[in-house]
């Protein structure tokens, strides 16, 4: 059975769950108005999942490594894992995730990932880190997928509401009519389905879901990929994903042709992290 956990401190206060390691609640303390979707599978299941091993569907469902044949759905199996506390304090928790017999008969590879979520301030902090405890290199990607409320409140509009940029930005999209500058109306921009910005095109340290009275801002300084999803036109949420953080790391393509993987070398440590934060 699932464990949730409560961190708080005079500020905001989040509730982070063992299942999937997911913040399920994340809004100011004696408020309430919640950030974080309500995972109502009427629309969709999860509210904020880590993308790993791989982000995105691998082709077929499925990849070959070293001559065998490995299936496994969407995103990886880390949005469908069971994580354990390992660390608790009043404004911080850390989680794992350790290779076991099932990870194995997906991903044949040894690791730890842990996801550290701490308070600051208005901010929650999230960083992950992912330890290639194998003797062979570990193949590897990344991304995140929070969840928002949309509106925060139900008495507000989800066409009010607006994704917004810290510097103005080259907003051209091959898929979407948006123009450029610091913002897009979701109410004439439609993100279902998804569209990402990829190669560094978004400039902006953050990114955030506002209507000028409730504003909800997401980290996404070093993140290649930037994308915007919500499971249908009705679906009241809205997602800013960041993937793939920058690094120095060898690249190959294990799950897919088209997309390069990181590979962790044995023995060392992937670090990486983003936050939310109500504005």
């Amino acid at each position: 059975m699932s464990k949730e956990i409560t961190i708080k401190n005079k500020f905001v206060q989040a509730t982070i769950s063992s299942h999937a390691a997911e913040v399920i609640s994340f809004r100011k303390v004696n408020s309430t108005i919640e950030t974080i979707w309500c995972r109502n599978p009427q629309h969709w299941r999860n509210c904020n999942p880590l993308l790993f091993p791989y982000t995105g569907p691998l082709k077929d469902g499925k990849y070959t490594y070293e001559g065998k044949e490995y299936s496994c759905g969407q995103h990886g199996f880390a949005r469908d894992a069971e994580f354990t506390f390992t660390e608790v304090k009043e404004d911080e928790v850390e989680l794992s995730l350790q290779s076991d017999f099932n990870t194995m008969r997906v991903y044949p590879f040894i690791f730890t990932v842990t996801i550290n979520y701490k308070l600051q301030g208005c901010k929650l902090l999230i960083n992950v880190k992912v330890f290639n405890r194998d003797e062979k290199m570990l193949p590897f990607n990344i991304g995140f997928h929070p969840a928002f409320n949309c509106p925060m409140d139900r008495r507000e509009s989800y066409n009010n509401y607006r994704i917004e940029f810290e510097v103005p930005e080259d907003l051209h999209h091959e898929e979407r009519d948006i123009p450029d500058g610091k913002s897009f109306s979701l109410k004439t921009v439609s993100i279902f389905p998804s569209f990402f910005y990829y190669d560094h095109q978004i400039k902006s340290s953050w990114a955030q879901l506002t209507n000028g009275r409730h504003t909800v801002r997401v980290g996404v300084e070093g993140y290649a990929s930037l994308g915007f999803w919500h499971s249908s036109d009705k679906a009241p949420f809205v997602c800013i994903e960041p993937w793939h953080p920058d690094n120095d790391l060898p690249k190959e393509n294990t799950f897919r042709d088209d997309v390069e993987n990181n590979l962790l070398p044995p023995g060392e440590v992937f670090a990486c992290g983003y936050y939310f934060e109500i504005v």
